[in-house]
């Protein structure tokens, strides 16, 4: 029944990362050179993209870094309001959700974010040069988490990692899906419309058909998380659930007749059953209504709810609306007869011992003869204020170690050769010029409908270490050609010899030679230009 919350914040979480690493390119350093280059080479299996995205962060067309850039920008703020969107899916289906901390912890984490910015300001990489390849960068831990994969395993094992864990992520609850309880149900014969079940259920599971006396609750299946809230919200019994038949458990306190009667839930502390102790598990303590209270009584002397801590109780809501109704503040209310001293509700999670509390109520049961009429509820200590922001700083403070982590992921003991060029290459097939009705739309010449494909090859101290043969982009092959080749070379004295030529057509030819030294950690750019070269 969560599973609408769990998929969206996995989307969240996705779109959450991608947010991160387009604000890093925004800032066009040399991390943000690189990033996007490895990026690029990510995206460059899938045959839609190619190299084309990777000649945007390297080379001398500064036309396609700043169309890109403009791409980035607006993309970044499309992101984040796409990212209000996928938090109102994962809270749609909840009712009243809850999405501050405390005011006190909010404030406090916000003073803290402010004065560790001052103490350990941000700091960016040197700039970026479109005419050399970064050979590493201060790595974020946190947002480029899985690029050093880049380093280990190839682009495709690395998109089946990508998709493999996100998958996994996505498909999580239906890989561990427990027994579900049953859903709740109402009697329409009894059912008076009151809207109490409809107020109080955490995850707007029932509807209310009709109006004034003549609406009826409805439950909606898909939605009930089977938590029986509902069951304890209505005065009529026209509620129920499979999980909390309380006409048998009547029946069992009246012939037992335990001195301490105790309901529980299956994520609170243990309780062990003893003589004259009678434990119930519910499914929360939020569905065991206040009005049995007055028959339960009658045949124990106590009652004892044990439930999971209100801030994390399991079905949100149920812990506070039983804590309400025992005290009266929220209907259907404990009524007024009776001595609510005889009533405690003991918040313990399920790692938790509630012994002591269970002897502690026992005393007070045996040395008393009346009891107040207010019920006990005992909470575990507060959030503190200032220990709790405190305790979330100090994992908050080993990001920054790990943001100026530096990383190579190229070899510094190697140079490397990066070849980057866009290419136009000659048509081979042409069609008429176009006549449309629009006069603009009328073009000059004939019409390139295919283009030659081109083949480049490299040769470094007369060995072949390159020979590629690139077919131009689109559906008709008439669209330019993107070429995108890294090269590692041994430092030293070489001769770098470059060739381009058509495989078609005109079979234009391009040659570019080149003899020098090349040094550790430093690259060779080699671009082309149409009526320039190399």
């Amino acid at each position: 029944f969560r599973w609408v919350a769990w998929v969206s914040g996995v989307g969240t979480l996705l779109i959450f990362i991608v947010i991160g690493i387009s604000g890093y390119l925004l800032v066009w350093d040399e991390r943000a050179q690189l990033t996007g280059l490895l990026i690029a080479k990510f995206f460059s299996v899938i045959p839609l993209f190619g190299h084309a995205l990777m000649s945007a962060f390297l080379g001398t067309d500064v036309k396609n870094l700043g169309g890109l850039f403009r791409i980035l920008l607006f993309g970044h703020i499309a992101v984040t309001v796409l990212l209000l969107f996928t938090l109102w899916v994962h809270v749609m289906r909840i009712s009243r959700p809850r999405l501050f901390p405390p005011k006190e912890l909010m404030i406090l984490i916000t003073f803290y974010t402010v004065l560790v910015a001052f103490l350990f300001p941000a700091k960016s990489d040197p700039p970026a040069d479109l005419g050399k390849i970064p050979f590493g960068m201060s790595l974020d831990w946190f947002y480029l988490t899985g690029f050093p994969l880049f380093k280990v395993f190839p682009l495709s094992i690395n998109w089946v990692l990508l998709v493999g864990f996100f998958g996994f992520l996505t498909v999580f609850p239906w890989l561990i899906r427990g027994r579900k309880n049953p859903p709740a149900r109402v009697d329409e014969t009894r059912c008076e419309g009151c809207r109490q079940c409809f107020e109080d259920c955490p995850y707007e599971a029932i509807y209310i058909k009709g109006k004034g006396e003549k609406g009826k609750a409805f439950v909606i299946e898909d939605k009930c998380a089977g938590c029986g809230i509902c069951v304890a919200s209505c005065i009529y019994g026209a509620t129920s659930i499979d999980t909390v038949l309380y006409e048998s458990i009547k029946k069992e306190i009246k012939v037992s007749s335990p001195y301490l009667t105790v309901f529980r839930c299956p994520f609170s502390a243990s309780v062990e059953e003893r003589e004259g102790v009678r434990v119930f598990v519910v499914p929360c303590v939020g569905a065991v209504n206040a009005v049995w209270m007055k028959e339960v009584l009658n045949h124990s002397k106590g009652v004892m709810l044990v439930s999971c801590e209100e801030p994390d109780c399991y079905f949100r809501e149920g812990v506070r609306h039983a804590e309400e109704r025992y005290k009266r503040l929220r209907r259907p209310r404990l009524l007024r007869s009776l001595e609510g001293g005889r009533i405690r509700i003991v918040e313990v999670p399920g790692a938790g011992d509630v012994s002591d509390h269970i002897e502690d109520f026992l005393d007070s049961l045996r040395e008393n003869e009346s009891f107040s009429r207010d019920v006990v509820v005992v909470k575990r200590g507060k959030l503190n204020p200032l220990l709790a922001p405190t305790l979330l700083l100090l994992p908050f403070l080993t990001f920054y170690p790990l943001t100026t982590d530096r990383m190579s992921f190229y070899p510094t003991d190697r140079s490397l050769l990066a070849i980057t060029f866009k290419y136009r290459s000659s048509p081979i097939k042409e069609k008429g010029t176009f006549h449309g009705k629009l006069e603009h739309m009328k073009a000059g010449g004939p019409i390139a409908v295919e283009r030659s494909p081109v083949e480049l090859s490299l040769i470094v101290d007369g060995r072949e270490m390159l020979k590629k043969r690139y077919n131009p982009r689109g559906l008709r092959k008439d669209s330019s050609i993107y070429v995108y080749e890294e090269v590692l070379l041994k430092p030293g004295k070489r001769t770098i010899e470059l060739k381009l030529t058509e495989m078609a057509g005109s079979r234009k030819e391009a040659t570019f030679r080149l003899r020098g030294k090349l040094r550790e950690a430093t690259n060779i750019v080699i671009s082309y230009e149409e009526g320039r070269g190399f």
